[in-house]
């Protein structure tokens, strides 16, 4: 487990401790919750996300490279975020790589489960620690990551913005424009975020 102090980490709330410990079978029943909010399904691309699609998609039999994490603040579950290899994705990420993006990148994909949560910051901070502590903590060959959020999806590509991402391009997608966000290992601080906590 990794503790620090704090240092200012977005300007929207105070300085939180944010904590990630990997997605579990017995956490299936409490995802598939969440991506039924509608504030959820409305964004998720069309996703099957019944009870079966989630076990098959996110439980531990499902085989493929991509990780799943629960971020947890003050004892409470507040989100999910995953992150995968890039190249292991190129139906999805060719488009990412013809605007210049590193074959090295990683992609991620998340959500705050609350509706109330939402619109407050949070999104930033849990996206921000997520990237320092995992995706380039624990991932060494990482050099960028990604996400590519529609475009009306106003509020997820600001919390993009607002955790130290930025704008590459736009990508088409058949349910509509997807703005490509990136940030760089040497453009965010290194090594452990402060104010938040990792559980393996």
């Amino acid at each position: 487990m990794l503790r620090r102090g704090d240092p200012k980490i977005c300007d929207t709330v105070a300085p939180v401790e944010v904590t990630f410990r990997r997605l579990a079978d017995v956490d299936l029943p409490m995802l598939h919750r969440w991506l039924n909010e509608p504030g959820v399904v409305q964004w998720w691309e069309g996703d099957d996300v019944s009870w079966e699609a989630v076990v098959r998609d996110y439980g531990s039999t499902s085989g493929d490279s991509t990780e799943h994490w629960i971020a947890t603040l003050d004892g409470t579950d507040i989100g999910w975020i995953q992150c995968y290899p890039a190249a292991d994705e190129p139906e999805e990420t060719e488009p990412w790589f013809a605007l210049g993006i590193d074959r090295a990148a990683a992609g991620i994909d998340y959500l705050v489960s609350d509706p109330a949560r939402r619109g407050r910051g949070l999104g930033s901070v849990m996206i921000r620690a997520f990237v320092i502590n995992v995706v380039f903590g624990i991932h060494p060959e990482w050099s960028q990551v990604c996400a590519a959020p529609y475009a009306k999806n106003l509020a997820s590509w600001r919390a993009l913005e607002r955790a130290g991402f930025r704008f590459i391009g736009m990508i088409q997608e058949a349910d509509g424009p997807c703005r490509l966000m990136m940030a760089d290992r040497t453009a965010l601080a290194s090594g452990p975020e402060q104010g938040t906590s990792l559980v393996p």
